[in-house]
């Protein structure tokens, strides 16, 4: 596990104030065809995760800035991500795009979820905002990071009870996605305006409260469509 100076160090080497995004025309990843159709609608992609859902406090934080990217630019994006559907991923685990290819894994998840939960201890975690950036040419986000070691350590603790779950082979970086990218990109002149619009919203900072009373093990059948399944917190069971 990294200790908290490495992965401080690790995600600000890539979350910057500035937004950037190159002075060619944008394209999306590839992946991201998996989520998002011809039509910038949300495809069927299948799946199982354990996030935080948040306060509605922190989602209308998090609507506010949706608001002026989408108000700025909307052509830089697909279809809008709903307020019930904004989150923290704490720990991915399956997902496809066809929902037999994981079926039995995702059922294997859950029976080991459930019985990892025993091990959950309540507990709130600080956490602050790093900025909004541009994840893997897929999406806008808002990074995360624990306020100091301390909190830093009870994230990890969790992290580490569902990565025995399915051990993942790139390092947790705390995110909440605000937006899907316009599936055909977008030329130097909206990027442009993007990144104007992201850097003057990267001059304030959020603080946000996580509590195990809101970390749930959710299914979903699309980005913009999640399931709670179970709360993880054993003081709620």
């Amino acid at each position: 596990m990294e200790t908290y100076p490495e992965f401080l160090e690790r995600i600000y080497a890539f979350e910057k104030k500035e937004l950037f995004l190159g002075n060619d025309y944008f394209s999306v990843h590839h992946a991201l065809h998996q989520k998002v159709d011809q039509n910038n609608t949300f495809r069927p992609f299948y799946g199982d995760t354990i996030v935080f859902d948040l306060d509605e406090l922190t989602k209308e934080k998090i609507t506010k800035i949706t608001d002026q990217l989408y108000n700025t630019v909307p052509h830089c994006f697909s279809e809008r991500l709903s307020f019930n559907t904004y989150h923290m991923t704490l720990h991915d685990l399956s997902n496809s795009s066809n929902i037999q290819d994981i079926a039995t894994e995702v059922f294997q998840n859950e029976l080991q979820v459930l019985e990892k939960s025993k091990e959950v201890e309540t507990m709130k975690i600080q956490m602050r905002s790093t900025c909004i950036f541009n994840m893997m040419n897929t999406s806008l986000v808002l990074g995360l990071y624990p306020v100091n070691e301390e909190e830093y350590q009870k994230l990890m603790k969790l992290y580490a009870i569902y990565n025995s779950v399915k051990t993942l082979p790139y390092p947790l970086t705390p995110h909440i996605t605000l937006a899907y990218y316009n599936i055909h990109g977008f030329d130097q002149n909206a990027a442009r305006t993007l990144e104007h619009i992201v850097n003057s919203l990267n001059q304030t900072d959020i603080e946000i409260e996580l509590h195990t009373s809101q970390l749930y093990y959710q299914k979903f059948v699309s980005m913009n469509d999640y399931i709670p399944i179970c709360t993880l917190d054993t003081a709620k069971k």
